[in-house]
């Protein structure tokens, strides 16, 4: 199994548009657009072979960690980003006239789908271009806070850990991952824990600093050192 993580830096306020065909609430939907509101600890799920747009409308930078399995990529290891548009976009292999009556559309909005923007990943919005209205109703099926709910554990002086699973937000299911909020006090410390599978865990550094130690299957110490945030730990290949 391989695991691939990413951070980026975009804007305080976000919005996704999702243009795979899923069952919400046992309706088909073709497009789907969704605002999410400025709140730390938001997870989504993006499942494989979705095609969606995350744009920014805010004016404020905000990070957000990018996480997948990725054994099944085009290049193992490695994100696979299939572009519609842009300078990489496979859009713009097809003729204006195959577009046109693959999209019903004229070949002149067809021209513009495939060939109007320049850059690869990331764009600016023109001055007076405007995204059409998201749907925030279907914000709480798609986005989980994990630092909203109560916790799972609590110790008074200590800390709270939140576990994550499908059980809790079925859609997180169809990304074939789980996640866990680790919070630690001042002073404080998390027992060792441990896989009883091959499951692999990643562990992301969002505040504080501490210290941490993994010992190997062997009985030996792989790693004693401090960490910061945005450091990542691999536990599982030890």
């Amino acid at each position: 199994m391989k695991i691939k993580l990413r951070t980026y830096h975009c804007g305080v306020t976000l919005s996704i548009y999702n243009m795979s065909r899923r069952e919400v609430n046992n309706r088909s939907i073709n497009t789907l657009l969704m605002k999410l509101k400025r709140v730390t600890g938001d997870v989504i799920p993006v499942a494989q072979g979705v095609v969606s747009w995350w744009f920014n409308d805010g004016d404020s930078e905000f990070s957000f960690v990018l996480l997948g399995e990725t054994t099944k990529s085009y290049i193992s290891g490695e994100f696979t980003f299939f572009l519609l548009s842009g300078a990489q976009g496979i859009m713009g292999g097809f003729s204006p006239e195959f577009l046109s009556r693959a999209y019903n559309v004229n070949k002149d909005d067809a021209n513009k789908l495939a060939k109007s923007q320049n850059e690869a990943m990331i764009i600016k919005l023109p001055e007076g271009k405007r995204m059409p209205k998201p749907n925030e109703d279907c914000a709480n099926q798609l986005v989980y806070n994990i630092d909203d709910p109560l916790p799972d554990i609590s110790v008074k002086n200590g800390g709270l850990v939140t576990t994550l699973t499908e059980a809790k937000f079925p859609f997180l299911g169809q990304a074939e991952l789980s996640a866990k909020l680790v919070k630690l006090d001042s002073k404080a410390m998390c027992s060792p824990t441990y896989t009883s599978d091959f499951s692999v865990q990643l562990i992301y550094v969002v505040k504080g600093t501490g210290q941490i130690q993994i010992v190997g299957i062997n009985g030996k110490q792989d790693l004693d050192t401090e960490v910061k945030p945005g450091h990542l730990l691999c536990q599982g290949f030890l």
